[in-house]
């Protein structure tokens, strides 16, 4: 099986405007393709698991999600930075779309984009990584077994000051770039 790192999108891979939804609200962090070129070249599968509520809340269109998954491979492709695959979860207890007001199997933390990704992809968590600005992101990570990062871009300066006690946590750094080079020399 194949290693993966697990990246949340908003405020880990790109700034965290709200509900992304519009294209030119996309704006990559200067040190993204290159970190993920770096992971790229150190032979991970590169996934992103991400919580898009704003479709359950009737907020963002379903169809935007693909689109800016397409923008965000054409600004990292020069870079050699694409990303392997994209999992989405577009539920929320509390949603006001009917249909996608559920309790899943995919919202962070719970495992199931993970789970999917391991049955598509053949990647195996317990040689992985999650990297995300939220506590959830870090459970995610430690309910599957992968190690985790919490990066301090988004929402992560704020998460690290509530931090619960107990939280376990591999790593905490300013940014993704901070984390591959943790990720790097710890694998």
């Amino acid at each position: 099986m194949k290693k993966a790192i697990f990246l949340d999108r908003d405020g880990t891979l790109n700034v965290d405007v709200g509900y992304l939804h519009r294209l030119e609200d996309l704006e990559l962090f200067p040190w993204t393709a290159d970190a993920l070129r770096l992971l790229k070249r150190a032979g991970y599968t590169l996934v992103v698991v991400t919580n898009q509520s704003g479709i359950a809340h009737g907020l963002i269109d379903p169809g935007f999600i693909q689109v800016c998954h397409d923008e965000m491979q054409r600004r990292l492709q020069p870079a050699g930075a694409e990303l392997d695959a994209l999992y989405y979860c577009h539920h929320h207890p509390r949603g006001s779309v009917e249909e996608l007001s559920i309790e899943c199997r995919c919202r962070k933390p719970r495992p199931g984009m993970i789970e999917d990704a391991v049955r598509d992809l053949g990647v195996d968590p317990k040689q992985s990584w999650v990297v995300g600005d939220k506590w959830l992101d870090v459970n995610l990570g430690v309910g599957v077994g992968a190690r985790s990062i919490l990066v301090r871009t988004g929402w992560g300066a704020e998460q690290e000051q509530q931090r619960p006690p107990g939280q376990p946590v591999d790593a905490i750094c300013d940014n993704l770039i901070h984390a591959v080079s943790v990720i790097l020399h710890n694998d």
